[in-house]
């Protein structure tokens, strides 16, 4: 092949970026425009992550068309979930408030028993909203899994958190500078990260791979 095919090979590294730059681009700004109302972010978050797993595994992926289709099939217990996420930080949020009134040793306890609760439910939705999108389950069902996902593979969350905190350290640092990546990428980008963390986990759960995420021939 002649250096210039090779150049315009739908097929090469560049390419293959720029398709999924702007696959998390649209993704990203659907998912917010699903967000407005607040109520609907739980719906659009596991929408998301049904479109992310398709890209992760090289599925034809069509950006608008599964996007709504899955918003719509887990609006109900999608909104379930991210109501008592909700709920969760508006109690966080009063108690953090409570928190700086403390005087000093009780102010630093409670806000590390804060912070701790608040990272294992991140942690545990890292693992939640994409057994939504995934599977047919209970509401507690997908609870009690994504907590059984969250421990066992918890060098896996571990990653996931790090990355999740990477992002939102820069984001806060540099808001005002970073609102129009935000726009573009700024949900879409940690979360495709993530999914090729949580992938081999699922991958593990279908049989794809084995216990050490070994690829099982199928004969």
């Amino acid at each position: 092949m002649s250096q210039m095919s090779k150049l315009f090979n739908q097929d090469n590294l560049f390419f293959r970026f720029m398709g999924i730059l702007f696959d998390l681009i649209e993704l990203n700004l659907l998912a917010l425009a699903c967000s407005l109302p607040v109520v609907t972010a739980g719906a659009s978050l596991t929408a998301m992550h049904a479109v992310l797993w398709r890209m992760i595994r090289g599925e034809e992926t069509y950006i608008w068309r599964q996007f709504l289709h899955e918003f719509r099939r887990n609006l109900k217990q999608s909104t379930i979930v991210w109501a008592v996420y909700l709920l969760a930080g508006v109690v966080m949020g009063v108690d953090i408030l409570v928190a700086l009134q403390m005087p000093g040793g009780t102010r630093v306890a409670m806000l590390a028993g804060l912070a701790v609760i608040g990272v294992a439910l991140v942690g545990l939705a890292q693992y939640l909203f994409p057994l939504i999108s995934r599977y047919e389950n209970t509401v507690a069902g997908h609870v009690r899994n994504a907590a059984a996902l969250a421990v066992g593979c918890f060098p896996r969350t571990l990653c996931m958190l790090v990355v999740l905190v990477a992002f939102a350290l820069v984001y806060l640092q540099w808001l005002i500078y970073l609102i129009p990546f935000i726009l573009i990428l700024g949900v879409s980008l940690p979360q495709y990260c993530c999914a090729w963390l949580y992938n081999p986990v699922f991958q593990r759960l279908d049989g794809d791979v084995d216990a050490r995420y070994r690829p099982i021939r199928r004969d």
